[in-house]
């Protein structure tokens, strides 16, 4: 299993936290990504009853949340204090409906059936036990209530224009020590319907990169991996930062990953009726 830094930032250091806080920022602000974003929300009705976001960081998507159901409870649960606080501030013009809470999504501070939408956006591929916090979510989730999840297959992450491409060593680097489940989300359906849900639907959005500041992140924090760990020196480290972004202006491409969504609800109970508040 790697290393993930996000899967350990309830105990990072303040300047590890705005790093982070900072590469989601600039993943929000990439316009392939935001309307990948803005698709999958599209998809999900979240107006019928409380949303629950599980691993909501620095807030990416809380204020679209509370806009599309401005008359429902929405809550945003994350384990590093510090993100919370950002999305606090960057929500801050959300409503009134925005509730954010320190939790663990191993052990959701929640009675059963307590939310009628549960939302996770690349959470999992960060979580060391993925199929302990499905079940939370469908603990949660109430009867014929559904659940939502975009995230990334990055074990398809490509940033090579041939074999031996030594940007995908960076990409390498980067899955290491940032992505502790590189493959699992390959198999989202079956995970969620092993936690007891029903799937909806499923598939995958391309994401390509070219001049984006958010791609720029993934090579530089794998060039800063090989240098902090004595693998590679600074002039060299330099080079492939420089690279990147040489191709990104003259090429057109810097990379591409895939991502993965899926839509599942948990079946009603027998002769009960889904509950809206």
């Amino acid at each position: 299993m790697n290393d993930d830094v996000f899967s350990s930032l309830a105990t990072c250091d303040r300047e590890t936290t705005q790093q982070i806080a900072s590469v989601l920022h600039s993943r929000r602000q990439d316009p392939d990504q935001s309307q990948m974003l803005q698709r999958f929300l599209t998809a999900v009705d979240v107006t019928s009853g409380p949303v629950l976001e599980i691993g909501c960081g620095s807030g990416e998507l809380l204020a679209d949340l509370c806009d599309r159901a401005p008359a429902t409870t929405v809550v945003g649960i994350d384990h590093s204090v510090d993100l919370l606080r950002m999305a606090g501030r960057s929500s801050g013009t959300a409503g009134n409906n925005l509730k954010l809470l320190a939790a663990d999504a191993h052990r959701l501070p929640f009675a059963d059936e307590s939310f009628s939408t549960v939302l996770m956006y690349t959470l999992l591929s960060h979580t060391p036990d993925i199929r302990s916090v499905l079940q939370e979510a469908y603990r949660v989730c109430r009867p014929g209530g559904q659940i939502a999840v975009l995230d990334g297959d990055y074990a398809s992450t490509d940033f090579s224009l041939g074999p031996h491409d030594p940007l995908n060593a960076c990409v390498t680097a980067w899955r290491a020590h940032y992505v502790v489940n590189t493959h699992d989300l390959r198999s989202l359906p079956r995970l969620l319907e092993a936690a007891g849900f029903q799937l909806v639907q499923a598939g995958a959005h391309d994401y390509t990169a070219a001049h984006s500041a958010y791609a720029y992140t993934i090579i530089d924090r794998g060039v800063d991996t090989m240098l902090d760990s004595g693998t590679i020196g600074k002039d060299l480290a330099r080079s492939l930062k420089d690279e990147a972004r040489r191709r990104a202006h003259e090429e057109g491409f810097l990379g591409s990953i895939t991502y993965r969504f899926a839509l599942a609800r948990r079946r009603p109970s027998a002769g009960t009726a889904p509950r809206t508040a």
